[in-house]
């Protein structure tokens, strides 16, 4: 068993503990990646409750620190760290719901 199997979330989401289509979103597929939340950049991915996720994303310093004489002040782009995936649209999300559709 997986942990979708023994999710109390998974069993009382939208999709009734059946899980869904497997998505990859690859680095090509993200494209440029956005530094902060908020409701400007378009989704990258529509799923449906249910599907599940895998994302390649970088670290939060975007591989740019390989060893510890390494010097973020100056390799780092401030204040562009922490690269987030997404955004991903949830079909049928609605504003206020937890993930935009875990619970009916």
């Amino acid at each position: 068993m997986n942990w979708f199997d023994h999710s109390i979330m998974g069993r009382r989401a939208v999709a009734k503990g059946k899980p869904g289509t497997t998505h990859h979103l690859t680095e090509e597929a993200q494209g440029q990646y956005h530094y902060t939340l908020g409701p400007n950049p378009k989704p990258v991915l529509h799923i449906q409750p249910g599907d599940i996720v895998s994302a390649e994303t970088h670290d939060a310093f975007e591989g740019k620190l390989r060893s510890e004489s390494d010097k973020p002040s100056e390799l780092l782009n401030l204040p562009y760290l922490n690269p987030q995936n997404g955004p991903i649209y949830v079909e049928g999300g609605r504003e206020g719901r937890l993930s935009g559709s875990l619970y009916s």
